[in-house]
Formats: structure tokens, sequence, C-alpha cells
């Protein structure tokens, strides 16, 4: 014996689109996002200081409601990536250290 179910879904649209912009999720998006910081400055590697001072927070969310981290140094995506640049003996000068990524992993929290 079989049945049939018919099932119909009205979406909410402007609820949809509006949701990320919403000051809730903002707030949360925020707080996620600070995390990331605080551990990318932790485990950010040290020469001048400067790459662990420039990562922070974008202030102001992107159009779709996306909170970004940068470290907006020139350099910042040979430290991110490294380089291919060995010494004498084939030994990475300055491997990756995915410090942005790392910290993206670990500030993930609870989701």
């Amino acid at each position: 014996m079989s049945s049939e179910v018919t099932v119909t879904v009205e979406l909410d649209e402007d609820a949809i689109h509006n949701l990320p912009l919403s000051r809730e999720v903002q707030d949360d998006l925020e707080q996620r996002m600070d995390r990331v910081v605080e551990v990318a400055q932790a485990i950010a590697p040290v020469d001048t200081g400067r790459y662990k001072a420039s990562i922070h927070r974008l202030p102001e969310p992107g159009p779709d409601g996306e909170v970004s981290v940068e470290a907006n140094v020139p350099y910042a995506i040979y430290v991110e990536h490294g380089t291919r640049q060995t010494d004498r003996n084939g030994r990475s000068i300055h491997p990756p250290r995915y410090t942005l990524s790392t910290a993206l992993d670990a500030a993930a929290g609870d989701h």
C-alpha cells in the first residue's frame, strides 16, 4: 500500500536575503572573527611584529554580510603561504605558516 504526500513550501525571500545583515547575526559573526584575530595574533610568527600587529577584523561587513579578518602588510601572503626560496642546502627559507587559516579553524567554536 502506498500513499502520496505533497508538501508545498513558500520561502520568505526577503527574510532570507536580509538575515545575514541582521544585528543578531552580525554580532555573532563579529564575536567569532574577534576570536580569530586573538588566535591569529597568538600564533603569528614575530620578526619585527608588523605582521602580528596588522591582523584585525574589518570594521564594516561586506555587501552580503560577511565579516572578514585580514593581515594588511604587503608580505602577508608570503607569511601565510610561504615562498619557494631555499638556502644552499635546499631547505625552505620562508615556509608557509598558515596563521589565518589555522586561527579560523581553531576559533570555529560550536557551529
